[in-house]
């Protein structure tokens, strides 16, 4: 409900302002055209400041789910390159057993 309060505080000043020299045209000037361009000036003024501070907050908000995003995307990196690590270290642990395997099967055993 409030962001219709806001709209429509924005487009009655507009649309206050919008009229205002039509209004002055048809009564020639006056305080009635004048108060028309100030109120509507006025309503829109608020309606933006207003939405600045909704465009700020949002801003706020995304750059900090941007901020946590960049730190799970670095996160997650730093476990691919451990897994990684592990799986050559698993790799070399292997290969140094097989080693161990070949040595036992090279003896001969005489009876």
């Amino acid at each position: 409900m409030f962001e219709l309060e806001v709209l429509a505080a924005f487009g009655i000043g507009a649309g206050l302002m919008a009229l205002a020299p039509a209004v002055a045209a048809v009564t020639g000037g006056g305080k009635l055209s004048r108060g028309m361009a100030d109120t509507g000036r006025d309503l829109t003024k608020r309606g933006l400041k207003v939405g600045v501070i909704v465009i700020d907050k949002v801003s706020e908000a995304t750059t900090s789910v941007v901020h946590n995003i960049s730190e799970l995307g670095e996160s997650f990196n730093d476990l691919v390159a451990e897994a990684r690590a592990d799986l050559v270290q698993d790799r070399a642990n292997s290969s140094s057993n097989d080693v161990a395997v070949e040595k036992v099967t090279e003896v001969t055993v005489e009876g």
